[in-house]
């Protein structure tokens, strides 16, 4: 039997670099609350975690003033930032190559999945994943541990009449130390891709089993696991 690989992408990163959209919101966000930003690069940081975690962790807000900051971002991000994204160049081959040789694609981000969504349909993507999985907009639902374990609930309703799915054959792909620890945690297979905004040192330190330097060595990395998985069930 054709044993499908899964692939589970990260969002930011990994299939867009959307930098602009989010620096620029969380800029006005923190502006509120006095915090002002000279160099850009200090916002690297903020790249990868949820909004709420990267509001306390990183800027020291507490309580109401992260909820409120969110809410802030948030309203500025849906109106405009949502859209200053750029695919890498690739993606969209990849992606399609996945799907064409028997892969299912999904989607495990940070990002709330109403704008996930909105972002997939706005880039034509959508029709290529099967399964969405972000987090919610209060918050919860947002550790890359518990969107993992969600989208592999799914793929065992969809896929296999509500069994286990064997993790050997769904592989985390993404460019931060985060997707490369949840993929350890959860026992699926983690793949670092070193174009986005995460070194190849983090991800090999979180545990990172394969690294690809670019979308289309990503699917080959993945296909050549799967060799037979080459008509879609």
């Amino acid at each position: 039997m054709n044993r499908k690989p899964y692939a589970l992408f990260d969002l930011d990163g990994t299939i867009f670099d959307s930098s602009q959209g989010i620096k620029s919101c969380y800029r006005e966000a923190l502006s509120h609350f006095g915090i002002y930003v000279k160099d850009d690069r200090e916002l690297d940081k903020i790249m990868g975690p949820s909004l709420y975690l990267s509001f306390h962790d990183f800027f020291g807000l507490e309580g109401e003033q992260v909820t409120e900051a969110v809410k802030i971002y948030r309203d500025r991000y849906s109106a405009e930032g949502i859209y200053q994204v750029k695919m890498y160049d690739g993606i969209d081959r990849a992606i399609r190559q996945l799907r064409e040789n028997g892969c299912v694609i999904c989607l495990a981000t940070t990002k709330p999945q109403v704008m996930a969504e909105k972002i997939l349909n706005f880039s034509g993507l959508a029709p290529y994943f099967d399964i969405v999985c972000g987090a919610n907009l209060d918050g919860s639902r947002s550790d890359k541990v518990e969107l993992i374990n969600e989208v592999c609930r799914q793929l065992a309703e969809q896929f296999h009449g509500g069994k286990p799915v064997e993790k050997d054959r769904v592989f985390m792909i993404g460019d931060r130390f985060y997707d490369m620890e949840g993929a350890v945690k959860t026992g699926v297979r983690a793949m670092g891709v070193t174009y986005g905004f995460g070194s190849r040192e983090e991800l090999l330190k979180a545990g990172a089993e394969f690294l690809a330097d670019t979308p289309e060595q990503a699917a080959e990395i993945l296909l050549s696991s799967f060799p037979q998985a080459s008509v879609r069930e």
